[in-house]
């Protein structure tokens, strides 16, 4: 037991150490990891993506936009597992699989959105000059990303369906963990087809029926290792 908590000291403090590197988000892109890992997560990610709205109809081709949005969600994701590293939610939902959620999830959200994005690693970063600074082979960077991208086209359209029955029902909280109901139904935005936002079927204040809220994505912290749908802020009633 002592050992296995001192294993998951290190991996923290890890994640911690490259959160703070100047090579961060691509010193977690580039990590090595096991393909199995890869394979569990990248249905994960690519509901993550549909769930934000982020393709190549919404979103603008700019080098440096699509660095700091790489960035902000890496960095998003990073934070998360830090603070529900010993989440029972996560635990039971990926297994063996959570102690690589930092660097096997990033990697297959980073390769989605640049594949939503009609892009490929080389268009948004020195691919050759970052392996040289991490030490890695160019070559296997290279070749994990064609297995990935490889996942996401053949799994893309299984996980999009996944992901509309799998969001239903699941208990929405704010910020500070306070339930104000369940998802009872999701909405389109109608020009690009992606998801909108949330219908919420939230409890009457004397605890008698359901009244209806509407929650913008924009305001939702989507995550796929938890049951619940987690608010950026608490100012919903």
């Amino acid at each position: 037991m002592r050992a296995e908590r001192g294993q998951e000291k290190e991996e923290k403090e890890k994640v911690v150490a490259y959160l703070r590197s100047k090579l961060f988000p691509w010193n977690f892109v580039f990590e090595s990891v096991d393909e199995d890992a890869i394979k569990h997560f990248i249905t994960y990610t690519i509901q993550i993506c549909e769930g934000k709205g982020i393709d190549k109809r919404t979103i603008p081709i700019d080098g440096v936009k699509i660095k700091e949005l790489i960035t902000k969600e890496v960095k998003e994701a990073v934070n998360d597992y830090l603070f529900d590293a010993d989440d029972r939610d996560m635990i039971r939902m990926h297994g063996d699989f959570a102690g690589s959620y930092p660097f096997a999830f990033t990697q297959c959200l980073v390769h989605t959105i640049l594949y939503r994005l009609g892009l490929v690693m080389k268009d948004v970063v020195d691919v050759k000059g970052i392996s040289e600074l991490l030490g890695r082979d160019i070559e296997g960077i290279r070749k994990s990303e064609l297995f990935i991208r490889d996942l996401i086209s053949k799994k893309e359209k299984k996980a999009m369906k996944i992901f509309g029955k799998s969001i239903l029902d699941r208990k929405v909280i704010t910020a500070e963990g306070n339930s104000i109901g369940s998802v009872g139904n999701i909405t389109f935005d109608i020009e690009t087809g992606n998801v909108g936002g949330l219908i919420v079927n939230q409890q009457k204040e004397k605890g008698v029926g359901l009244k209806k809220g509407r929650i913008s994505m924009n305001d939702v912290r989507l995550n796929m290792y938890s049951k619940n749908i987690v608010l950026k802020y608490t100012n919903y009633k």
